[in-house]
């Protein structure tokens, strides 16, 4: 998940941009959620980005807190993830923001994902290397569909020390030790290269990047994988903001949270041009669009 956090401030993009001109609509948001001085600031376009907003925000979400000190950070997802009880732990604002539709569509990402990785990638003898992989989630997802077969590996390279700390502890927890391994360091440094892995896994990296630097990051995701290596990626659509403006209204007011999504012409664009053939392109959703382009494609240059 997590690419840094000097990666992600950069100017504003262009789609938080026309988001903050817009006029985004909270009158039925209720005041144990957001108060009417909130609801009146965040809901004009006039004053996206106040201070005051961030102030509230910060104060009384986690799921804000977390994304004002690291917009990249794998914390974000495990508050929105289910718990062990099947439903996210979260009361007030983070409740309104999970409860949501892009809340939900993360949460379906995890499960979409981890089950189509366990059907292709978790394979007898195949090497699977998790990039931006935070604390491993779509790992142990894929786990609780397909147990690992002999000499399957998983490796999760990110450069959140804190996230890795968590992947540790669940496997060791779930006795994986001999099937997930973690690596600290950035996945486009050329120190973590090493190009010996089947798969790639690639979830959420793209979503905050312009088309140059997704592009640039694709090409390097081929140095880590062998030649035809395959890519399993999700990135974030402009559907997610045209259906969800509230909830990407709040929290691009946290400050340095900077979303790029895309049309699926652009993601395929952006495959194409980076060197990959793609083989399907999928969605959180079953049989219907989604907030995110489901990407498995395999390296040809």
């Amino acid at each position: 998940m997590a690419t840094g956090r000097s990666e992600m401030m950069t100017k504003t993009s262009e789609q938080v941009r026309l988001l903050g001109e817009q006029f985004v609509d909270f009158s039925d948001v209720s005041d144990e959620v957001l108060p009417y001085l909130i609801r009146f600031l965040v809901s004009s376009s006039k004053t996206f980005g106040d201070p005051r907003v961030l102030e509230y925000t910060t104060v009384n979400s986690k799921i804000a807190r977390v994304l004002h000190d690291n917009p990249a950070s794998d914390a974000m997802l495990r508050i929105v993830y289910p718990d062990a009880n099947g439903h996210p732990l979260t009361e007030g604002l983070d409740r309104f923001l999970s409860r949501s539709l892009s809340g939900q569509a993360l949460r379906d990402r995890l499960s979409v994902c981890s089950s189509w990785i366990a059907d292709n990638f978790v394979r007898e003898g195949a090497k699977v290397i998790d990039l931006g992989g935070g604390s491993g989630s779509y790992a142990f997802g894929a786990f609780q569909t397909k147990k690992p077969p002999v000499d399957f590996k998983w490796r999760v390279l990110d450069n959140d020390p804190g996230a890795l700390a968590v992947c540790d502890e669940r496997t060791t927890a779930e006795s994986l030790e001999s099937v997930v391994e973690t690596q600290e360091g950035g996945f486009l440094s050329s120190k973590s290269i090493c190009g010996q892995y089947d798969y790639g896994v690639l979830i959420g990296v793209l979503c905050g990047m312009d088309h140059d630097t997704a592009v640039n990051c694709l090409r390097r995701v081929q140095l880590h994988l062998r030649p035809g290596g395959e890519i399993y990626a999700a990135t974030l659509l402009q559907r997610a903001f045209d259906e969800d403006p509230r909830t990407f209204r709040i929290l691009c007011n946290v400050g340095g949270w900077q979303l790029r999504p895309k049309t699926l012409e652009q993601v395929s664009d952006i495959f194409a041009e980076a060197g990959w053939e793609i083989i399907s392109i999928g969605s959180e959703r079953v049989n219907q669009p989604g907030q995110y382009a489901l990407v498995h494609a395999r390296a040809i240059s």
